[in-house]
């Protein structure tokens, strides 16, 4: 049987992929499960930079409206199991990159919001659908659109159902940047390659402080930045002096 998800990490880059191509990546809770499954596997301390992505064509149509429909889901498993993964992406240790082309709608753009950055080709199409259905989200999305594009913009987003493209994504905030179609895996692969020559250890613990300091004010989260973070590593004194010319022999 075909896995719905697959991961795998090399020079400690994760990559965690949507692999349902022929139903464009729309999600269910076999799918959530196959996720939670890797997870648990993987070796975190091992992990740099996760980049997570869909195959084919489109990184993620939504949820699965037939599965919703038929009713093979229990609502009462279903929602805060797959609300409980959304919150686990977003906070991994490590920097979590999306590579988002194709569409991404509602759930799918609920599930983009748990990365940590967002890139689009230009040629994506974002959307949140839930009112078109007479849907209401339960994974995030009413608390993580507005803190990425705005309280404004989210309420756009949300009430209209419009579709929204990479270019306009970028514009907005909700992705990062937006590059053209044939440059997106090259672009995603050179980013995740510089954060993952940085030190592990720094872009855990900014990431960490980033996460417990959210919705404090200026004041609250600089005080909780000097006393909980841990300053310069092991690894500090040989990364600059890595980082020095050498001087000539003559």
């Amino acid at each position: 049987m075909t896995e719905t998800v697959t991961c795998t990490v090399e020079d400690r880059i994760c990559r965690l992929t949507l692999n349902r191509p022929d139903k464009l990546n729309a999600l269910n809770l076999k799918l959530f499960k196959e996720i939670v499954g890797h997870l648990d596997r993987l070796d975190l301390a091992a992990v740099s930079c996760m980049i997570l992505s869909g195959a084919g064509r489109s990184f993620c149509a939504g949820h699965d409206l037939d599965d919703l429909a038929s009713g093979e889901e229990s609502a009462a498993e279903a929602e805060r199991f797959e609300n409980g993964l959304v919150e686990r992406l977003a906070t991994l240790p490590f920097p979590v990159v999306a590579k988002v082309r194709g569409h991404c709608y509602t759930g799918g753009l609920e599930l983009v919001l748990a990365a940590d950055i967002i890139v689009a080709a230009e040629t994506t199409k974002f959307a949140d659908t839930h009112a078109k259905f007479d849907l209401v989200p339960i994974w995030g999305l009413t608390q993580r659109l507005p803190r990425r594009v705005g309280m404004a913009k989210a309420k756009e987003m949300m009430f209209s159902s419009r579709t929204y493209s990479g270019v306009e994504a970028a514009a907005m905030g909700l992705a990062n940047t937006a590059v053209p179609e044939h440059e997106l895996d090259a672009y995603v692969d050179a980013l995740c390659a510089d954060i993952a020559a940085n030190s592990m250890r720094s872009n855990r613990e900014i990431k960490k402080l980033l996460v417990d300091t959210d919705g404090l004010n200026l004041a609250a989260g600089n005080a909780w930045e000097l006393h909980h973070s841990p300053g310069h590593g092991p690894e500090f004194k040989a990364m600059i002096a890595a980082r020095r010319p050498q001087k000539s022999a003559g």
